[in-house]
């Protein structure tokens, strides 16, 4: 009677999970969204290095919280399918002591690697150049970078592609949906600090099959490092 309960509660979580129609749809809307985006910056430059920063921020959040939209709306399939539940407030806190042991690594990481390599690029630029136009701008960019941008990609990487891969286990679906989102930031110097975010993150969502707890933590992150790259 118990293994038949076990079951029971198990199949409708697997039912439920993002399914392969789900995931190609959201791979080619994120082509198409990504593609269009880019080639409307393009066309069309900010006049200030600042605006263009702030643009730039507004588009990384925006466009993968467009891409969870449409992936939802294509087959009307509940939210908690995508992790959009609630969760105890004890994995909000741990989240936060997670995302503060993760600063501390990765800044500890850096540190040694602008040590060992002066001048390497870091990938912040459009983090400074945001930041540059006032108070105004800063504020901005704490937002559109450490608010919108972390809700966008949660609900990209670990709502869709962490449950998704979950088909095949906890460790895989960890995995390889770090590895996507680590190479999706590009292979440079913060390719390391998104890996461990994403491992994290995807540890958080297959633990308590909520996104929330992810948010938390790459909130409080990316607020720890917009912070420190806005007045270095």
């Amino acid at each position: 009677m118990k293994n038949n309960t076990v079951k029971m509660e198990a199949r409708p979580d697997t039912e439920r999970r993002p399914q392969w129609t789900e995931l190609i749809i959201a791979l080619v809307v994120a082509v198409l969204v990504y593609g269009v985006g880019i080639v409307l910056l393009g066309l069309f430059p900010a006049p200030t290095p600042a605006l263009e920063g702030l643009v730039g921020l507004v588009f990384s959040g925006a466009a993968p919280i467009l891409v969870f939209a449409i992936v939802v709306l294509s087959r009307i399939r509940k939210l908690p399918a995508f992790g959009v539940r609630r969760v105890s407030p004890r994995w909000l806190l741990i989240a936060v002591l997670l995302a503060a042991a993760c600063f501390a690594v990765i800044f500890t990481f850096d540190t040694v690697i602008q040590h060992l390599f002066p001048g390497v690029d870091d990938s912040q630029d459009i983090l400074r150049a945001a930041a540059s136009g006032g108070i105004l701008a800063l504020v901005g960019t704490i937002f559109f970078g450490a608010v919108l941008t972390p809700l966008g990609e949660e609900l990209l990487f670990r709502g869709i592609l962490t449950r998704f891969f979950e088909r095949w286990g906890g460790g895989v679906a960890i995995v390889v949906s770090a590895l996507i989102f680590a190479v999706w930031h590009g292979i440079n110097l913060v390719f390391p600090s998104a890996l461990l975010v994403g491992l994290v993150n995807g540890w958080l969502m297959v633990r308590t099959k909520s996104i929330w707890p992810g948010v938390v933590l790459h909130i409080v992150y990316n607020s720890a490092f917009l912070t420190l790259y806005s007045f270095s």
